[in-house]
């Protein structure tokens, strides 16, 4: 904006020198004013330069890892999963705060309609025995025990008509992470990933999502591992 007013000054100005309208002292005075617009002009286009070379040298850089990891997950976005989704997945070691937490709005989402699959290491096995020594101070006994009754009460009987389905199989290894997916199969798919940390306490995990829209070819490869463990669990309880 401050280039057309210069330019249209300097056309005026020179318009009164060659017409003699203007005095000499006044056209001169006209041209300094031109002259410092000028100047001031550059100098903000300089300044804009800078500052979009240096956005741009921002995106050709590596971002920094903290831009892409939380320590926590969401605990309002996870609960408004299990109340707006058709299918939602749940993977991790026993999932204790999530199996208590959300217990009843698992149970109310499937009377719903919701269809949800929860995979968790077999309670009292060889693998429940290595979590337990990369978990802090928990015993394999304590971890077992917890999971049985988080999943009693989660697999309890539901009175009325039940639209939806609770899944739960058991895994004989230990998982490198917790999942937390919504709606996996359609576009508005987002799969929450925490990754699995050896006596780091629970909200130091590092955690991150992704989505089919955003991150297809990601989103694919997380889809298909959670697929695969899904394959070689084995069913502990179904609902209904």
């Amino acid at each position: 904006m401050d280039l057309y007013v210069t330019l249209v000054a300097a056309i005026a100005f020179g318009v009164l020198g060659l017409v003699g309208n203007a005095s000499q002292e006044v056209v001169t005075s006209g041209i300094l004013a031109i002259l410092a617009l000028v100047t001031i002009s550059l100098l903000r286009l300089r300044s804009q330069g800078e500052k979009i070379n240096q956005s741009l040298a921002e995106i050709k850089a590596r971002p920094s890892a903290d831009r892409f990891f939380s320590e926590v997950d969401d605990r309002d976005e996870i609960r408004e999963m299990i109340s707006s989704s058709r299918e939602v997945w749940l993977h991790g070691w026993t999932l204790g705060l999530h199996l208590v937490s959300y217990a009843d709005e698992i149970r109310r989402a499937v009377t719903k309609g919701l269809h949800i699959k929860i995979l968790v290491i077999e309670p009292h096995s060889t693998a429940m025995s290595i979590a337990a020594s990369e978990a802090e101070n928990r015993s394999a006994d304590e971890l077992s025990s917890n999971l049985e009754a988080n999943l009693r009460r989660l697999a309890a009987p539901i009175t009325g008509t039940v639209a939806g389905r609770l899944e739960i199989k058991t895994l004989s290894y230990v998982p490198h992470n917790t999942v937390i997916a919504s709606d996996p199969s359609t576009k508005q798919g987002k799969i929450v990933m925490r990754i699995a940390t050896f006596h780091a306490d629970h909200w130091q995990r590092p955690t991150f999502t992704v989505t089919r829209q955003n991150d297809p070819g990601w989103y694919d490869f997380f889809k298909t591992q959670f697929e695969r463990k899904w394959e070689s669990g084995h069913l502990y309880v179904s609902l209904p």
